[in-house]
């Protein structure tokens, strides 16, 4: 909730222009922040057992590469500020990749409280984080008008206060001793993980980049739509990569000797994740141009479009996480990079001739790319705990009735509120609560029988007084 007041402010006192180039700019650092720790956060997480050495090769190695890795921005940011024809974009690259040295201090601990599922902690350290760079910092100087300057500074002290918090929370034992063969025991998973993630994030992140540089500083306008529309669709995609990271990775690593319990963890959570997001998805989708206007402001109006198309991708992408989650935990990240890197060619190819047609193209083709990717995952992880990709499909089969039904109702408040968006929009989120509603209360078994039903797993305490039994 936070984070969704701090970007609706920030989005009133920064332009869109400057917002598409920061869009470069972090899609670029994110992108090499993957290759600058080599997988050893997730190393660290999947292996079973962890030693000292292994602590201490894991945080000297992340060390070592953080400060190589800002010392490289430094001296390319002049160059990347030629080839996308935006000077500022040199100075800014040059502060946001101290992230790379300051983040690497705070890998282990971090990796340590995933590892221990230690969920209250990480939420805590966010928190700090969230508070103390977004609110304080960056709503600070944006008020006393820095501009992009007040988003560059907020992110630098999120950065910091995260890694502070790591340590405060998880405090981690550090030497010399075994550095070497702890970095190269956790290099093997390391590298495939590394490799792995860079071509799952550069998937997701090639729009956002190509969009600015395929339309030119003159189109600036159009490029901060595409990239404030992808921001507001990564929301939910953040929060489910948490969730993925922190939850499903963590728990599937434990069990990772365990295919059968594998094989139906898969499908339980697929279907969860697809009774929360497919509903909802729809809803936003019905009323994109509402939400963007009401929530970026009046100079997002036009973006809506967009934003519909990029919300069918966060469907499959929310989907394809359980698969992600899956392939990490069972060592087959070497396996899956040939998906990786199809995602990643048909996200660049689809994202550059779309262009020429309109930003709105972009997400159409981000879409179907995006489609295309989770029906490969799901089949490459199936196959890696010998299940059955037909049954993971099928289990969908539940959140796809729930959307259809909710695509009707909100079809019929378009329809009866035509001239009013705001009421269309209103209108058809009580419709929306009231279906849920319905169906959780009257009509449990739309969600499937007493194995799978969602309500079944929660606790006795809250079926009984809800009377959901």
């Amino acid at each position: 909730m936070i984070q969704l007041l701090y970007t609706a402010v920030m989005a009133r006192w920064i332009a869109p222009a400057d917002f598409a180039m920061m869009g470069v700019v972090l899609s670029i650092m994110g992108f090499a922040e993957i290759f600058s720790q080599v997988g050893i956060g997730p190393a660290i997480i999947q292996r079973k057992e962890v030693s000292q050495h292994h602590i201490n090769g894991a945080f000297w190695t992340a060390v070592a590469l953080g400060a190589s890795f800002t010392l490289l921005f430094v001296g390319l940011a002049p160059w990347l500020g030629q080839i996308y024809k935006m000077p500022k974009l040199t100075i800014i690259t040059q502060v946001v990749c101290t992230s790379f040295f300051i983040s690497a201090l705070g890998v282990v601990p971090r990796s340590f409280m995933m590892k221990q599922m230690a969920f209250k902690t990480f939420f805590k350290s966010s928190m700090v984080s969230i508070v103390g760079g977004n609110l304080l910092i960056g709503l600070t100087l944006a008020f006393l008008g820095f501009g992009v300057w007040a988003y560059v500074w907020a992110l630098f002290a999120q950065n910091a206060l995260m890694t502070l918090a790591y340590w405060w929370y998880t405090p981690i034992k550090v030497g010399w001793l075994g550095v070497k063969q702890g970095t190269k025991d956790l290099l093997h998973y390391g590298i495939g993980s590394t490799l792995f993630n860079a071509l799952n994030y550069a998937a997701t992140k090639v729009d956002v980049s190509l969009v600015p540089l395929g339309l030119g500083p003159q189109q600036g306008l159009a490029a901060g739509w595409y990239e404030r529309s992808a921001y507001v669709v990564s929301l939910p995609i953040t929060i489910m990569a948490k969730l993925s990271d922190n939850v499903l990775f963590s728990g599937m690593s434990k069990m990772q000797d365990e295919p059968e319990r594998l094989r139906r963890l898969v499908v339980l959570t697929t279907h969860v994740l697809g009774l929360a997001i497919v509903p909802a998805s729809v809803w936003v989708i019905f009323h994109a141009e509402w939400l963007m206007t009401v929530y970026l402001g009046p100079q997002y109006a036009g973006s809506g479009i967009i934003l519909q198309y990029l919300f069918v991708a966060v469907i499959f992408r929310t989907l394809n996480r359980v698969s992600d989650a899956l392939l990490r935990a069972v060592n087959g990240t070497f396996q899956a990079t040939w998906i990786k890197l199809i995602y990643v060619a048909m996200m660049a190819i689809g994202t550059w001739y779309a262009l020429p047609f309109g930003v709105q193209y972009v997400g159409l083709a981000i879409a179907l790319s995006t489609a295309i990717h989770f029906l490969m995952g799901a089949w490459m992880g199936q196959r890696m705990i010998h299940g059955s990709t037909l049954q993971v499909l099928y289990i969908t089969r539940y959140a796809w009735h729930l959307g259809i039904i909710v695509a009707i109702e909100q079809g019929i408040s378009k329809l009866i509120f035509d001239q009013s968006n705001w009421a269309s929009a209103l209108v058809g989120l009580l419709m929306f609560i009231a279906t849920m509603m319905f169906v959780v209360f009257k009509k449990s078994s739309w969600l499937g029988d007493a194995s799978i039903n969602p309500i079944q797993f929660l606790p006795e305490k809250i079926r009984t007084k809800f009377k959901l039994n």
